[in-house]
């Protein structure tokens, strides 16, 4: 099956009007899911994956409980560097778990979680079947871009100045933008070799204003999102090219 996961319940709501075959469960005795069929492929919904935290745990037991093979995480982010927009698409290429410190206890570098590499890639089949889709279903900006992922809710660009090397974000030049809950996720994808990619409306800039504002707009593009990963799992059935594992 697919996974869909989204950090609130606004994320999966295309998603859920068009399901076939809709069940309802819950899981954990604590997050309800949805279940059913979208172009006959078999797709689960979650939401409220809220921090780095919850979406390991949590999506390593959907892995396991659904044989989930592919896994789309949706919702909004914000950026870092000035190269992408608000209300543009950001599609993960790296994630990196930004609030992880274990330098002075292992010899790893910053961000990098001891026994993994520092950067978790997406599959290039994955991110290409969804750059295709997006052409094919919407007119939206697309940027391919690398993902910091904090249980931190960041606002200002001075609060990420621990993360920055010759005003480089953890090696990143370009195309920097930040979420609460993709390291987990890609942990957990990591550990059971199952391809993941993060695609997010872009909301604000780090060091803008939050608002009902930015939110609304951010939210016109959730449609956009929906059409673009629904294409992508009818193209992923009809070919059934989805491999183990992330690229390179």
């Amino acid at each position: 099956m697919i996974l869909i996961v989204g950090n609130q319940h606004d994320d999966i709501l295309y998603f859920e009007s068009v399901m076939s075959n809709k069940k309802e469960e819950l899981i954990l005795g604590k997050y309800p899911v949805t279940v059913g069929t979208i172009f006959n492929q078999g797709v689960v919904l979650v939401d409220q994956v809220k921090t780095n935290y919850v979406s390991s745990a949590l999506i390593l037991h959907l892995i396991e409980k659904y044989f989930i093979f592919l896994i789309f995480n949706v919702g909004r982010c914000i950026a870092f560097t000035h190269d992408v927009k608000p209300s543009e698409i950001a599609i993960s290429k790296r994630v990196v778990a930004g609030d992880v410190d274990q330098i002075n206890e292992d010899n790893v570098k910053f961000g990098q979680i001891p026994g993994y590499e520092q950067v978790f890639v997406c599959q290039d089949d994955v991110i290409g079947y969804l750059t295709d889709a997006f052409e094919k279903r919407t007119f939206s900006k697309l940027n391919v871009c690398n993902y910091i992922s904090t249980s931190v809710d960041y606002h200002r660009v001075n609060q990420v100045d621990h993360l920055k090397e010759c005003e480089h974000l953890l090696g990143f030049a370009n195309n920097v933008v930040f979420d609460n809950n993709s390291a987990g996720l890609a942990l957990a994808a990591d550990l059971k070799k199952v391809p993941f990619v993060s695609v997010k409306v872009i909301e604000r800039y780090i060091d803008g204003d939050k608002n009902i504002n930015t939110y609304l707009k951010a939210l016109k593009e959730y449609t956009n999102i929906g059409k673009a990963v629904v294409t992508c799992i009818g193209d992923i059935g009809h070919n059934e090219v989805i491999t183990e594992g992330g690229g390179k």
